[in-house]
């Protein structure tokens, strides 16, 4: 709860950019694109800063977070393989697009970096 509470907060900094899950797996997903446009770059940008805010900020308080929510993300774990883990957990997760998209890549992260 407490996490989903971060997230909560963290979107309200974020604005209206990519606001819920559906914009965020569009500019995801033009990430890999190989020929990009100027309208592509800019959500391709938004995309990367997110996502790798999002996983900078897991890193850096993973030790005041409550065990159950703690993330292990390898510090070798790349920008595009950050959008990557999140784009798969969008498209594995369609019911949940509806929500922020802060908290679908905090999801996302913990789905795919479990503590052990």
């Amino acid at each position: 709860m407490a996490l989903v509470a971060l997230a909560a907060v963290a979107s309200l900094e974020c604005g209206q950019a990519l606001a819920d899950g559906h914009n965020l797996l569009i500019a995801c997903k033009m990430v890999k694109q190989k020929s990009p446009t100027d309208y592509n770059t800019l959500e391709s940008g938004l995309c990367i800063g997110l996502v790798q805010g999002v996983r900078q900020t897991l890193v850096a308080y993973a030790d005041l977070l409550p065990k159950d929510y703690r993330v292990c993300i390898p510090r070798t774990v790349n920008n595009e393989q950050s959008v990557g883990v999140v784009v798969s957990y969008l498209e594995d997760h369609p019911s949940e697009l509806y929500l922020p998209e802060v908290a679908l890549a905090i999801q996302a992260h913990r789905e795919a970096y479990v503590c052990k």
